[in-house]
């Protein structure tokens, strides 16, 4: 399954658009590549470099229109509060895959939105997987959300969800897909955050040599 997944994360980003939208189906079988990049944008809409926020500023609506089929009105950064709040509580939980310590009070935020989320299961899904929906009003933000649980329940299912990492990089947090072989990918980028870190780390020995 995994060599599929690398397969098909080679073709450019257009090929697997996530403006499409997710289709709801959650399998068991195989991963929806879809549903694990709409995690990864979601995560990557803050980003601690620079703190800019995609979802807290006029381009919001528009990356929620592009990544989960929003067809409804044009969305105000108060509006789109709890999709923040379920967006940190995802990288706190994929820094967790990383090896890292996820902040609890992120966590028990993002909890509280998703029991808020109005999730339906059907038994229509029949061999392929289990059909999961919503009873949320279209347009509305309790359906961008239900979008996203959808989303994160797909990548349980599959088994894909432990690979989806933040950087250990503690100023950087971007989200990645970690595609190795044996899952033991750290940085969002060797050459820029993974270096930063081994030459802290080197210095660190050094100064230790030298006391």
């Amino acid at each position: 399954m995994l060599e599929d997944v690398r397969a098909r994360c080679r073709r450019s980003r257009s090929d697997a658009n996530p403006r499409f939208g997710y289709t709801g189906l959650v399998s068991a079988i195989r991963s929806d590549e879809v549903s694990a990049e709409l995690l990864i944008d979601l995560i990557n809409t803050y980003y601690l470099g620079d703190e800019s926020d995609l979802l807290a500023d006029a381009a919001a609506t528009q990356w929620v229109r592009d990544h989960t089929g929003h067809k409804g009105r044009d969305l105000s950064a108060a509006a789109l509060a709890p999709l923040r709040q379920l967006r940190e509580g995802l990288r706190q939980a994929a820094l967790g895959n990383n090896g890292g310590r996820p902040e609890p009070g992120a966590i028990r935020e993002a909890e509280a939105v998703l029991r808020g989320v109005p999730v339906t299961v059907s038994l229509s899904g029949g061999i392929r997987g289990v059909a999961v929906g919503s009873s949320a009003r279209d347009g509305g933000v309790d359906n961008i959300l239900a979008t996203v649980a959808r989303a994160y329940l797909a990548n349980q299912l599959s088994g894909m969800w432990p690979r989806i990492k933040v950087c250990a990089q503690p100023s950087c947090r971007w989200a990645f897909l970690d595609l190795s072989r044996n899952g033991s990918r750290r940085w969002c980028d060797m050459s820029e955050c993974g270096n930063r870190a081994k030459n802290r780390a080197w210095r660190g020995r050094q100064s230790h040599r030298t006391a």
